[in-house]
């Protein structure tokens, strides 16, 4: 890869005027674990290519990396999410990659176990995309970053779920469900950590977000997983005045057995 070094010195002068206007030190070594040199390499590389144009600002902190959002040559908006390969919770992870068999010989390498992570939720996102679930677009998945899909209004990102008011709690309900539902009977996933926080609303419409640790339903802890994405999604919508039961849930997904 050539490198335009005036190109990426402006890259790492952005990434450092992120860094000066966090006054918390926690919140400044994560730009820090963030941002090392390969990161920032292959950043570089997905601008060089004509993914992305400039890494805007961040519009989401996790607790395994960060999401930008980036403006492409054409003026548009793309997500970039970034992982974390420095301290990444290793053993959270495995748990999620172990019993997948698109995803074999992890090793103890953390920073190969972030970038399969990586490609999992990418091709998690792939797969939902291809069985018309509400998930952003992928676009690229390179290492530990991927791009993707921008869900927001003028270049400000769409609120979680969490935060909205709720005009049609009974519509929204039907409507999560039947993505819960088709995320397992036809893409044959689960999302495994379904919940308020992992919803982005536009327009009323939700967005299901953060599919890197979704899992085959073949997956030997899927139906744990499972019962609990049901039940986030009653406890949810409980305080709406939703009344529903899980178990009657799980069985309209799967059948009796």
């Amino acid at each position: 890869m050539e490198i335009d070094d005036k190109r990426l010195r402006e890259l790492e002068k952005k990434v450092l005027a992120y860094r000066f206007r966090i006054k918390d030190a926690d919140q400044r070594k994560t730009y820090d674990d963030v941002f090392d040199q390969d990161t920032l390499l292959t950043v570089y590389d997905m601008m060089s290519s004509g993914i992305l144009d400039t890494l805007d600002f961040p519009i989401a902190t996790g607790k395994e990396g960060n999401v930008f959002r980036a403006t492409t040559r054409g003026g548009g908006f793309i997500a970039v999410k970034i992982y974390r390969v420095s301290n990444a919770t290793f053993n959270n992870i495995q748990k999620y990659i172990s019993g997948d068999e698109r995803f074999k010989n992890v090793g103890k390498s953390r920073r190969r176990a972030i970038f399969l992570w990586a490609q999992k939720e990418y091709r998690n996102l792939e797969r939902m995309a291809g069985k018309n679930i509400t998930v952003p677009r992928p676009i690229k998945c390179q290492k530990n970053v991927i791009a993707m899909e921008y869900i927001g209004v003028d270049g400000n990102p769409a609120p979680l779920l969490k935060d909205v008011e709720i005009r049609k709690p009974d519509k929204l309900f039907t409507s999560l469900f039947e993505q819960i539902k088709a995320l397992y009977q036809d893409a044959e996933l689960v999302h495994a950590d379904f919940s308020e926080y992992n919803i982005l609303m536009m327009d009323d419409e939700p967005t299901i977000i953060d599919v890197g640790q979704a899992v085959l339903i073949k997956h030997p802890m899927a139906m744990e997983f499972l019962d609990r994405d049901l039940k986030n999604l009653v406890r949810f919508f409980k305080k709406h005045g939703i009344k529903a039961d899980a178990e009657t849930l799980k069985k309209e997904i799967v059948g009796d057995d």
